[in-house]
Parts: structure tokens; C-alpha cells; sequence
């Protein structure tokens, strides 16, 4: 009887220890879907700034072959070429439009999980108290027997008559 609570407890300690290692551990279902996520905003990232490259390459294609697109830049910039006249009006301030956009800095996120020790902690803990519970549930029903003086029956047989027919010793349950 003794063998069987403990195997019992063990099991049980066993099961929410495993439990809550595939659910919330370290890599459980849980921190999964935190990495999953970071993935998903990463690649997001990724795709604009890839779109940001292509831009940029296009330009600096654009800047390299065709001289228009110099003299367009320079004239934003507020230069102005030989022979071109430059007219200010004063009060206006001059609109000037970042010309690239340099993104943002990522930074990964640390992902939240229930510590190993904590899981084995919780196993330890719950199969001691499962062993506890049987060993005192155990108690109860002997000292309900011994105090109402009930004798046990086994599938509708008396033990005691059981014992002296088999010859088997039979402990109530």
C-alpha cells in the first residue's frame, strides 16, 4: 500500500512538472509565441528596411548618371547655379523635407517564462502533497473502522469468513 502512494505522488509530481515545463518553461508553448512574435515584427522590420535600401540604391544611381537630379538636390539645399537668379522673400521659411527615412532602432524584447527550478520546485511540492493526502485519507478509513467497528466486505464477501475459508488474509481497503 505504501509503494503504491508513493508511486502515486511520484506520477502526480512528475505530471505538473512536465506540465508546466511544455506550457510556460523555457521552451514551452508560452515563450514560443513570445519568439514567434518578435519574429514576425523582425521580419517586418527587415522588409522596410529593405525597401528603404532599394530607394537608396536608386538614388545614388540616379545622383551618379544624370546631372538634373544634382542640380534638383542643390537647389534644396538652397544653391543655385552660375547665371540663375535666386529670389528670397523674407518672412517665408524655406520647406525642407528630410530627404531619407533611417528608421528606427529595434531592440529584442527579453521573453518572460516560469524559471526551470521553479517547474521541478512545483513537481516536488505536489507529489509530496499528493503523498500526504493518501497517507492521511488512509488514516481517516482506519480510524473510522476502528472507532464504528464495521467489518469490511470485499465484493460482497465477509473478510474474516473469506479468511477462514482461503486461508488468505485480506486488509480492509
Amino acid at each position: 500500500m505504501l509503494r503504491s502512494k508513493v508511486l502515486i505522488s511520484i506520477c502526480a509530481g512528475t505530471f505538473l512538472y512536465v506540465v508546466l515545463s511544455v506550457f510556460v518553461g523555457q521552451n514551452g508553448i508560452w515563450a514560443m509565441r513570445q519568439l514567434e512574435e518578435q519574429k514576425r515584427t523582425i521580419s517586418l522590420h527587415t522588409a522596410e528596411i529593405a525597401r528603404t535600401n532599394d530607394e537608396l540604391l536608386l538614388e545614388y544611381t540616379a545622383l551618379k548618371q544624370d546631372m538634373a537630379v544634382v542640380a534638383a538636390y542643390a537647389r534644396r539645399l538652397g544653391y543655385v547655379a552660375e547665371g540663375e537668379k535666386l529670389v528670397k522673400i523674407s518672412g517665408l521659411t524655406p520647406y525642407y523635407e528630410p530627404l531619407y527615412d533611417y528608421g528606427s532602432v529595434m531592440k529584442s524584447t527579453p521573453i518572460t517564462f516560469v524559471p526551470e527550478w521553479i517547474c521541478k520546485l512545483s513537481g516536488y511540492v505536489s507529489g509530496l502533497l499528493v503523498f500526504v493526502v493518501l497517507v492521511l485519507k488512509d488514516l481517516a478509513r482506519r480510524t473510522y473502522i476502528e472507532r464504528t467497528g464495521k467489518k469490511s466486505y470485499v465484493a460482497g464477501v465477509n473478510t474474516e469468513s473469506f479468511e477462514s475459508i482461503a486461508g488468505i488474509k485480506v486488509e480492509p481497503l
